[in-house]
């Protein structure tokens, strides 16, 4: 009997350390997405009520029961009882683990490192139970090993938490040798640097760039969205080679002194500011502070150096008016813009338009980018090239050759069934998310389709945004799928008032569930805008509304 409570002691120290694993999974998972920003997790799982999940403590009060009464009672039918109890404890950890996510957990060295010292007080909970299970363990060894199991567990958070000031000194000492390599090659490859920041349009506006700077000289361009410091460090270490003689860097920020610090390692003699807009105001409070962020790339370029900026944008133009260097501004409506685009059309599903540089004569471009704000993005570009002396028809030429960066507004075609997709699921903003619009307007369709989740990260005009966007959406969609039915609350109350019928509006959970809704739906001819797909932090739960 001994031995048998021993196993089943042993059992259930295991079902809880695989629910541990889970959990902890799942929480790196969220703090890799926040970009390793703790106090970013704690204030998602508050948000969420997920600092404790209450939802749990049921069966780990009743395995925690049952491990006691399993010793105290001596009763075969109640091991068995305790052994049926670590099935759903365990199948919690291992659906966490195992959990889909739209960008799933990166395990780089520093997730592994978090994730192993996290999980160590989980590995010395099992270890203490399987070295008390041949003892015969008693009733006061079994409540503190699976008490403090179950204690890990409510904390789990928090555990993290300490993983990641644990392991600063060895993530710095890691960071330390990263960033020496990356200064070592900088220095020694000597590129021509560009930055570029901007509240949206950053990653575009780097690849149409990359093509114009590539038509002149050797070019690299950080790669996808990497525009974090550590993000950039990398791509330096792994990319830039002597053979390059320009270099490309997109600079995202989160706070102040992210850009400032971008600039101290990659010093660019050229920043170009796409625009100013109230993405992450729910991080930085305000859109002053927003601009005052972006402006630190302004100044950190040398007296030597070129700011480039859009002029149809107000808080770029108060930013450029402080500049220290030659400004360079673009675009479509401002009398201002040096660089301007005139003529503006949709044909047979390329961006037509006339390029106006200084001193030159217009020279037409054909690009595959669909959309006005694509359009601010390419004109940047151009006046980068501008500025470097190129000439116009070898700009608009690699300007007509960019293809759309992934997951914006890139156009799929099904051509068996007859749909188009037009993918801009990366992220929405208001300004971008009206534009898209305008892209699914323009394209000839038997139906016009939307999916979206809604924009985030706006603080407190998220609501309007999202209410505006839905009244947009109502005039120019025939039906609207919305994910998430609290996120989207606002979006279906704009089509409402934009007029859409209600029948005409569907809810779903996830975005795999709006998959599904859409394979019901579509027919030929129809044209789908996919507008935003969240990060997996802003996932809903539970059932939508038919």
């Amino acid at each position: 009997m001994i031995a048998f409570q021993g196993a089943t002691f042993a059992l259930a120290a295991l079902a809880l350390a695989i629910r541990l694993a889970g959990r902890q999974h799942r929480l790196l998972h969220l703090l890799q997405l926040e970009h390793y920003e703790g106090a970013r997790l704690m204030l998602w799982l508050k948000r969420r009520s997920e600092l404790l999940q209450l939802s749990e403590l049921v069966p780990l009060i009743a395995l925690y029961g049952a491990a006691v009464a399993n010793v105290a009672v001596g009763q075969h039918w109640v091991g068995g009882a305790l052994m049926l109890l670590t099935t759903p404890i365990a199948y919690l950890g291992v659906a966490d683990w195992r959990r889909p996510a739209a960008k799933p957990l990166v395990l780089t060295p520093r997730a592994k490192r978090l994730l192993a010292t996290s999980l160590l007080p989980a590995l010395g909970m099992l270890l203490a139970a399987v070295a008390l299970a041949p003892l015969g363990p008693d009733a006061v060894s079994i409540a503190i090993v699976l008490g403090a199991g179950s204690l890990l567990l409510a904390l789990a958070p928090q555990v993290l938490l300490l993983a990641i000031l644990l392991l600063r000194p060895v993530e710095a000492r890691v960071n330390a040798r990263f960033l020496a390599s990356a200064k070592e090659t900088l220095r020694r490859v000597n590129p021509l640097s560009v930055g570029i920041t901007g509240s949206y349009g950053k990653t575009t506006t780097k690849f149409c760039l990359g093509a114009v700077l590539s038509a002149d000289r050797p070019t690299f361009v950080t790669p996808s969205s990497f525009n974090s410091y550590l993000g950039v460090i990398r791509a330096i270490n792994e990319g830039l080679t002597d053979e390059h003689e320009a270099f490309v860097a997109e600079m995202g920020m989160f706070r102040r002194g992210d850009i400032a610090e971008l600039c101290e390692l990659t010093h660019p003699s050229i920043g170009v500011l796409t625009a100013i807009g109230p993405m992450h105001l729910e991080r930085l409070g305000s859109i002053e502070e927003i601009a005052a962020a972006k402006a630190e790339l302004l100044h950190a370029l040398p007296q030597d150096g070129a700011f480039v900026t859009n002029a149809d944008d107000l808080r770029c133009l108060q930013i450029a008016a402080g500049a220290h260097v030659p400004v360079t501004l673009f675009g479509i409506d401002s009398e201002d813009a040096q660089v301007r685009a005139i003529d503006v059309e949709l044909v047979s599903g390329r961006t037509e338009f006339d390029l106006v540089l200084p001193d030159a004569a217009p020279v037409h471009v054909s690009a595959q980018l669909l959309g006005r704000h694509n359009v601010l993005n390419l004109l940047a570009a151009a006046a980068v090239g501008h500025v470097l002396g190129m000439e116009p028809q070898r700009i608009a030429s690699a300007l007509g050759g960019v293809e759309a960066p992934e997951h914006r507004l890139s156009p799929i075609h099904n051509v068996a069934a007859g749909i188009l997709v037009i993918d801009d699921a990366y992220n929405s903003n208001p300004e971008g998310a009206a534009a898209a619009l305008e892209v699914l307007r323009g394209h000839q369709a038997t139906r016009r389709l939307l999916v979206t989740p809604g924009m985030v990260e706006l603080g407190d005009v998220e609501e309007d945004a999202n209410r505006g966007f839905g009244e947009q959406a109502a005039s120019v969609c025939d039906l609207v799928v919305l994910v998430g039915p609290q996120r989207t609350k606002p979006i279906r109350e704009g089509l409402l008032a934009g007029g859409m019928a209600q029948e005409a509006i569907h809810v779903v959970t996830d975005i795999a569930a709006a998959t599904t809704l859409l394979g019901a739906l579509t027919r030929a001819g129809d044209v789908v805008l996919f507008e935003n797909d969240l990060p997996d932090t802003y996932a809903e739960n539970g059932s939508a509304p038919s």
